[in-house]
């Protein structure tokens, strides 16, 4: 029979875990949802893009000038607009990386506290 300081350390113990349970899928639930909106993002964002592009009239403009007035009607509205959106981009992708990279850290960082539970209990 266990005495009364073992049953609290127990009793401790168990929320302790379950409480870690209980992050850790709040973690993947919310790198579950960053990863969703990043994709939806990039997607999103390449599936407009020929759209896009599709009105830009021939002839308007010449050279280089034609990056510009894709998404504007004048050139400086339409570098702002570029770089904004590649800015966007960019921190998706970055959210995306860090994300997938942290999920996979947690697990790893999880199996080896199970294998080393494990070895102990025995």
């Amino acid at each position: 029979m266990l005495k009364d300081e073992e049953r609290i350390a127990e009793v401790k113990r168990r929320i302790a875990k379950k409480e870690q349970q209980q992050r850790l899928r709040r973690r993947r639930i919310i790198s579950a949802v960053c990863i969703a909106a990043c994709f939806a993002v990039i997607v999103g964002v390449s599936f407009a893009m020929p759209g896009i592009v599709g009105q830009i009239e021939p002839g308007t403009s010449s050279g280089f000038e034609t990056a510009a007035t894709i998404l504007g009607g004048s050139t400086a509205l339409g570098y702002i607009v570029i770089g904004l959106l590649a800015f966007v981009l960019g921190a998706c992708v970055t959210i995306l990386c860090f994300r997938i990279h942290q999920l996979n850290k947690e697990e790893q960082t999880e199996k080896q506290k199970e294998d080393n539970g494990d070895g102990a209990d025995q």
